[in-house]
């Protein structure tokens, strides 16, 4: 828009009397019910289209810009609110400034500061209704920014200067139209990945010499199983793909939600240290070993920053079930609830592993408070992970409450860096990475459990903690707050597992025992890969196939379940 000064004498007038007027109704809708938020009246971000002009370096070089946000579309720059009347008197700005947006910044009712972007999403309920949307943004001179293309009933939109309202009094207004299944603001944060500072050395979660019953009993789970063919998405800042301690086990799968292709990118080296607690290679002489070291790591990166918008996360766990992925590992919170995040969450239960459901594991947050944090909170299906140290005991950053399923190894965590290193972190982020794991060798016992199934055994094989009182019964046994059902257990899940066993492309002759509760013939539910049928030999042999003995020479059809008898 063209700067006059009749219109640069409204801007200071407005900016005066408070920029909390921006946005009069501080709330926001979840699930239907109002979301309240706290104003923050000393910082404005204030958003550019991308014209690079003489503002954009204005701003880049002013000594009070407190954050600037990466975004496509606008240069997004958080100031302190007594900055703007420089700006609005500055010669450079009125020559250089097409078009600028102004928004609030907020804190949730956690506390937690987050900042209110160009952007809202809507979803539509059903295709058709794309000309509803369009009538509503022509009336509100919004711009259709683009279509998800995972999700293809979700719309980013953009406000626009002739709006006159920000992006969450046009979410709000869309919501309460009833036009639309969600309406929600575009909201940024601060860093979401949840570890702490590196600390000392030792991977005590595996084997825990001083406090022996503080671990997950790794070693004698590996008797039994290693993780093998079953795949691990990392929903989080990009896995250093060629680190000699994971190389053998990274998936040709990955998938960067940035830009929406392939390959995933190393943003940060948060990842990198999740993958290696839950993924890193064993017995190869180097560096350290992984929980399941034979699973299969697939990498989906995020920036996981406060330029992270939230449908880029929900498009991340879409891809990762649409791709075949069995857990998908999440050590990362967002202070404000989404329905993109969390229907994408639900249809990874629904549609995940051929309909079984992908495990889907959360850290529940660090920040030392009595709940757990978004998402981990939004599905009961989910399992919310929480951090103990090498006594035994709750560090105090560990979010704990009524939604915490298990806890886990989460304060000085061993593993892989990138550039073929290792390091020491703290956080949730560890716990829930160790539980992925555990979670992978669970599966490649069993890949045909659903994931209510998976979840059930992980948490009713928990170790209970000796000094803490389990006084709750909930379905999977005694529970506390602080700890859930207990310390996760690696060997207890792993041999409470009904054992199942696939023959493809076999011919089985003399007198063979398999050991295992089931047999499957000719099916692989992880890789989903047609094998053809097997052929019992002459011999001594006997198996039970849907209830009708076989004997000797037959052809079990593709498909088929055994049972062994003897």
């Amino acid at each position: 828009m063209i700067m006059n000064k009749k219109f640069v004498l409204f801007i200071l007038l407005f900016v005066s009397c408070s920029i909390g007027m921006i946005a009069q109704a501080n709330f926001y809708y979840y699930r239907g019910m109002k979301i309240p938020l706290a104003e923050d009246n000393n910082k404005i971000c204030v958003s550019i289209l991308k014209n690079k002009g003489e503002v954009d370096k204005e701003l880049l070089n002013n000594d009070n810009v407190i954050k600037k946000i990466k975004d496509a579309d606008f240069d997004i720059f958080v100031i302190q609110q007594s900055e703007l009347k420089k700006l609005f008197a500055s010669k450079t700005w009125n020559k250089g400034a097409k078009s600028f947006l102004l928004s609030s910044c907020y804190r949730t009712k956690e506390g937690v500061e987050v900042f209110l972007t160009p952007f809202l999403n809507v979803r539509l309920k059903k295709e058709q209704d794309i000309d509803v949307l369009k009538s509503f943004a022509e009336r509100y001179a919004l711009r259709i920014v683009r279509n998800d293309s995972l999700m293809p009933l979700w719309y980013v939109l953009s406000i626009s200067s002739e709006t006159n309202k920000n992006a969450l009094e046009v979410a709000n207004v869309l919501w309460e139209s009833g036009s639309f299944a969600a309406s929600v603001p575009d909201f940024r944060a601060g860093k979401l990945a949840c570890s702490n500072d590196p600390m000392f050395n030792q991977q005590w979660g595996l084997n825990n010499s001083s406090y022996p019953s503080i671990d997950i009993s790794a070693s004698s789970a590996w008797n039994y199983s290693t993780g093998k063919n079953v795949k691990i998405a990392f929903l989080d800042t990009g896995v250093d793909t060629d680190h000699l301690d994971l190389a053998s086990n990274i998936s040709n799968l990955s998938y960067d939600t940035e830009s929406e292709s392939s390959p995933s990118v190393c943003y940060w080296e948060h990842a990198t240290h999740c993958a290696g607690i839950a993924a890193a290679t064993k017995d190869n002489g180097i560096q350290i070993a992984g929980v399941a070291p034979e699973a299969e790591i697939v990498s989906i990166s995020n920036l996981l920053n406060d330029s992270t918008s939230q449908i880029k996360l929900a498009r991340g766990i879409v891809w990762a079930y649409q791709h075949g992925v069995d857990i998908i590992n999440n050590s990362w919170y967002h202070p404000i609830p989404h329905p993109a995040i969390d229907e994408a969450i639900n249809d990874a239960f629904r549609y995940g592993r051929q309909g079984k459901g992908c495990v889907i594991v959360f850290a529940s947050g660090n920040f030392h408070n009595n709940y757990v944090c978004y998402p981990a909170y939004c599905n009961d299906t989910i399992l919310a992970v929480g951090a103990i140290n090498s006594m035994g005991s709750r560090p105090y950053f560990s979010n704990y409450g009524s939604k915490l399923d298990i806890v886990a190894p989460g304060v000085d965590i061993l593993s892989t860096l990138p550039n073929n290193s290792v390091g020491y972190m703290d956080g949730t982020s560890m716990a829930c990475a160790f539980v992925s794991g555990v979670a992978a060798l669970v599966l490649e016992r069993n890949p045909e459990l659903t994931v209510t199934q998976v979840n059930s055994i992980i948490c009713s094989n928990a170790k209970k903690i000796s000094g803490v009182n389990f006084d709750l019964i909930k379905p999977d046994g005694s529970w506390n707050e602080e700890y859930g059902y207990g310390l996760v257990d690696a060997y207890n899940s792993v041999i409470n597992t009904p054992h199942v066993v696939y023959i493809q492309n076999d011919t089985i002759t003399g007198t063979k025992v398999i050991s295992a509760d089931s047999i499957f013939v000719g099916r692989n539910v992880t890789s989903t890969k047609e094998y053809g049928d097997v052929i019992l030999g002459q011999g001594n042999i006997t198996l039970k196939a849907n209830y009708t003995e076989i004997k000797n020479s037959t052809t079990v059809p593709l498909g088929t379940t055994l049972k062994i008898e003897n």
